[in-house]
């Protein structure tokens, strides 16, 4: 009997119990693929931007600052005009830099008496600050850390913190070997 048995029940072909892990895998797979897809939608798909249009009236806004530099109550003064090196990369690049600032209009011929008294210690200042610099600074976009390090020092020998509200770098040309 127990021929019989086995007869009616036979084992299952192994053909049968490889397939139903591989269903199960890509089951999984088409669920996660669903999934990922429904929340890529959801998150990236925002909603459309509106865009007004300007008044005929008013004038261009060409991208102007919005912090109240660069408006009407300020004026620029230039600073300096030099030929600064820096060695610290371990070979000599040599800068052709001009610096400006942003002063209130209130101050500004109170700024040009204090540059032309001071003229020699501001470019000795910008050309101290170049020559330091180190290489991620020379290479900042907006040169940030220049800046602040130049109105750290146009303040001390001006004697007046508020005077400067912004230093400007208007052109500041590398050359050196290989450049």
């Amino acid at each position: 009997m127990t021929t019989d048995s086995n007869a009616q029940n036979p084992p299952p072909s192994p053909q049968k119990r490889s397939k139903l892990p591989i269903l199960i895998v890509a089951g999984l797979m088409l669920v996660e693929g669903v999934a990922i897809f429904a929340a890529a939608k959801y998150f990236l798909s925002g909603s459309p931007t509106v865009v007004k249009a300007a008044d005929a009236d008013a004038p261009p806004d060409f991208g102007a600052d919005r912090s109240g530099r660069g408006s009407l109550n300020t004026a620029e003064v230039e600073l300096s005009e030099c030929r600064p090196s820096n060695t610290v990369t371990g070979r000599l690049l040599t800068f052709r830099v001009r610096v400006s600032a942003l002063v209130k209009q209130s101050d500004h011929e109170r700024m040009k008496t204090l540059v032309t008294t001071n003229q020699a210690r501001i470019t000795d200042r910008v050309n101290y600050v170049v020559r330091s610099a180190e290489p991620q600074q020379l290479n900042e976009p907006g040169l940030e850390s220049i800046k602040r390090r130049l109105k750290h020092e146009f303040d001390a020998i001006l004697g007046d913190e508020t005077l400067i509200q912004e230093v400007l770098i208007p052109e500041m040309l590398q050359s050196g070997p290989g450049l």
